[in-house]
């Protein structure tokens, strides 16, 4: 019986480790993409240097570039302005569905606990 309330703190950790990675990469995508919109890179002339930026946000940057929010060149970033509303709604999608699925398993985890 020790091993299957170690096994759901374990479990428990997990899911509180994952739920902040999760929001941490959120929060410096967010960081940037509020930086870049209060500089006016909207074109890659007034797009913002990649050497700027620091080595998180520069991976904030491949990894919105990835996602077609931003586009990357000569250097630069800037924002790809048509796609920044549709990215927000999956964004704020994948949030809810993933933070309702969080405490799904959170509660779960805690009735296995309160079960013994």
């Amino acid at each position: 019986m020790p091993a299957r309330g170690l096994l759901c703190a374990a479990a428990l950790i997990a899911l509180a480790l994952a739920c902040l990675t999760v929001t941490r990469k959120l929060e410096r995508e967010r960081r940037l993409l509020r930086k870049l919109r209060q500089r006016g890179a909207a074109a890659a002339a007034t797009g913002q240097p990649l050497a700027g930026l620091s080595e998180d946000e520069r991976d904030a940057a491949y990894s919105l570039a990835a996602a077609g929010v931003l586009e990357l060149g000569e250097g630069r970033a800037w924002l790809r302005s048509g796609e920044l509303l549709p990215f927000r709604r999956k964004r704020l999608r994948l949030l809810a569905v993933g933070g309702f699925g969080a405490f799904l398993l959170a509660c779960v985890v805690a009735l296995l606990i309160l079960r013994r």
